[in-house]
């Protein structure tokens, strides 16, 4: 293998792809971040009472309304309680 191969072709591909990596396991644990929050939010709502099966739908539009969650946060939520319920 010629030194100029080495430093020219193999150094550059390796650091994109380790950089890449890392691109990877930042965005896969944010997800991992907002669905944490977005349970542990569901959790709080059930535990207070303001949430239950028969009203998730209303109680989720009703936070979005006032801004406390966004729109495809919402429907995130509603899908998750949907498997749940």
């Amino acid at each position: 293998m010629d030194p100029n191969e080495f430093l020219f072709l193999i150094l550059p591909l390796a650091s994109l792809v380790l950089i890449l990596v890392a691109i990877v396991l930042v965005m896969s644990r944010k997800e991992h971040n907002i669905h944490h929050k977005e349970l542990e939010t569901l959790n709080e709502l059930m535990r207070t009472g303001e949430l239950d099966k028969e009203n998730y739908s209303e109680v989720l539009q009703g936070l979005v309304s006032k801004r406390v969650i966004d729109e495809k946060t919402s429907e995130r939520m509603k899908k998750l309680l949907e498997r749940a319920l």
